[in-house]
Parts: structure tokens; C-alpha cells; sequence
């Protein structure tokens, strides 16, 4: 039985990462900061194959905390799901040296840290699938979203070339980028735009879906099914991708 670990697993995309694993017969791992949120997902999921581990990832002890107990405990971690929010709205001239430095620690460090103790088990068992939640403001950059745009286009250059280097260990590396999706965030995004334009969130909801050519935002479990598929048997030739879920948003690369 393989074994996933599901960073943010609380809500949203890794919410629905989690359920969508577990439904697909994975051993679920799930972390996030929340114990009260992340136990009440890991019940809502049910089974014996489900184990809720909260913290801050962050933090390099309970990083390493966290690989350790999963290895002793299953012997083996075939998916990572690398998941963790971006740092705060900011244009350039707003910010300093050390803004950028907390955002590469919030989101790069963690993701990179992740897959240098988690690749090794995955090449000592011949299978892995490191999969990365990122965001098209790597891609091409929004205003206002500066250091979100620098760590995302990190990640995913860091992506790249780790594909590359564990490509003949049947260990594949991906990115998803996610664009306007109904979650937490989007909601929270919707609100800014309705009190800063002093529109109703009616209105502010139509002017977000003028930039989807679907004409909707997507849903977590539209996320899910990718990396579903990413996380799986038939996804072994596919490795080194940067694949955008946003309903046609993103129209250059």
C-alpha cells in the first residue's frame, strides 16, 4: 500500500488532496498547523489508514519530526504533496530584504527541505511522487503579488531540475499551479476586492470571473483530480510538468 504525506491537509486544495488519496486506496498522512482542524478532517476522511500529525512546517525540527515518524512508522513515503501559502500581498517598493527572505523561508525552504529527507526513501523503494501546489503568479506575475511571484518561480525552477535529477529512480517531480479557486483564500480575496472598490461581493465575484474564460472559479477537487492522477501508477512517464488548473486564466507560459 502506498503511503502519502499531505502538507496543509486542514483545508482547501490539501483538504481535498487528502480525501481524494485516502478514496484512492493511499495511507494518508495528513499536517497542518491546526490540531483541532486537522482531526476533524482526519475523522471526516474515517479509517485506520489516516493519521493527523499537526505543526508548524516552518520549522526545521518539526520537518524533520515529520519525515522520521512516517518512515519508522510505514517504512516508506511514495507522494509527497508539498502544500504551504504564500506570503502577503506586496509591491516591490514596499518591501525589504528581509520580507523576502521570510517569504523563500514560509514556502521555498520548507518545500526544498521536504524533498531532500523524503527523496532518499523514495529511491531506496524505487517509486516516489513529489508533487508541488505553487501558483501561475510564477509563471507570470500579478500587481501587487511581487514576493508570491519570486518564490513561486523558485519552486518551480527547483522543480525542474530535480525531475531531471531523480528521473532514473522512478521518482517523478511536478508542479500544479492552481488559479482562481474557490477556497479560503478566494473568499478572503473577494471581501478585499468589494470593501477596496466599494462594490457588493456580488459585483466583486462577477469582476474576478471577467479574467476566467470559464467564467467560474474552480473547486479544490478539481485540484485533487490532478494530482490524484500525478500521484499515481499511470502518471510514471510524466515528470518535470508545469501544469496549471485556472479554466484557461493563463494564456502565456
Amino acid at each position: 500500500m502506498r503511503v502519502a504525506l499531505v502538507l496543509g491537509a486542514s483545508q482547501g486544495i490539501g483538504r481535498a488532496t487528502a480525501l481524494r488519496l485516502h478514496a484512492t486506496g493511499h495511507v494518508t498522512v495528513l499536517s497542518a498547523r491546526s490540531k483541532d482542524t486537522l482531526d476533524e478532517v482526519a475523522e471526516g476522511v474515517g479509517g485506520r489508514d489516516v493519521h493527523a500529525l499537526p505543526g508548524d512546517i516552518t520549522s526545521g525540527a518539526f520537518r524533520q519530526e515529520l519525515v522520521t515518524y512516517v518512515e519508522r512508522r510505514f517504512g516508506r513515503i511514495d507522494v509527497l504533496v508539498n502544500n504551504a501559502p504564500g506570503p502577503a500581498p506586496g509591491h516591490f517598493d514596499s518591501i525589504d530584504a528581509g520580507d523576502a527572505t521570510a517569504a523563500m523561508e514560509r514556502k521555498l525552504v520548507p518545500y526544498l527541505d521536504l524533498i531532500k529527507s523524503v527523496a532518499p526513501v523514495m529511491v531506496r523503494n524505487g517509486f516516489g511522487r513529489i508533487i508541488n501546489i505553487v501558483g501561475n503568479i510564477g509563471k507570470e506575475p500579478a500587481s501587487g503579488m511581487f514576493l508570491s511571484g519570486l518564490v513561486n518561480a523558485a519552486v518551480s525552477n527547483a522543480a525542474k531540475y530535480l525531475a531531471v535529477h531523480y528521473a532514473r529512480h522512478n521518482v517523478t517531480v511536478n508542479c500544479v499551479h492552481p488559479g482562481t479557486i474557490r477556497t479560503q483564500r478566494y473568499e478572503r480575496a473577494v471581501e478585499h476586492l468589494s470593501r477596496s472598490v466599494g462594490v457588493p461581493r456580488s459585483e466583486a465575484e462577477d469582476r474576478l470571473r471577467l479574467a476566467i474564460p470559464m467564467a467560474r472559479p474552480g473547486s479544490s477537487e478539481e485540484v485533487a483530480a490532478l494530482i490524484g492522477f500525478l500521484a499515481s501508477e499511470e502518471a510514471s512517464y510524466l515528470t518535470g510538468q508545469q501544469i496549471s488548473v485556472d479554466g484557461g486564466q493563463l494564456t502565456c507560459v
